[in-house]
């Protein structure tokens, strides 16, 4: 066998171009829960509440913006 300097100088032949495989999606497990629509709310359980818009103070201080790991302020 001789060396070919690049894909130019090969023989032209009749025969189709082999493709690749289709990519396949793999299984996988399904998922827990569905996706819930954008508009749709988070349930919670009975008895539970949201922290959603709630400010955190500071257990030392009192002040909002820190916590009482980072609180500046001594009793």
């Amino acid at each position: 066998m001789q060396p070919i300097n690049g894909p130019h100088d090969w023989e032209k032949t009749s025969i189709e171009l082999v493709l690749p495989p289709i990519e396949r999606k793999m299984p996988r497990r399904p998922k827990k829960n569905r996706r819930m629509a954008k508009d749709e709310q988070k349930k919670l359980k009975p008895g539970h509440l949201s922290r959603k818009g709630l400010l955190m103070a500071c257990t030392q201080c009192g002040q909002h913006g820190h916590n009482k790991w980072s609180c500046t302020n001594s009793k």
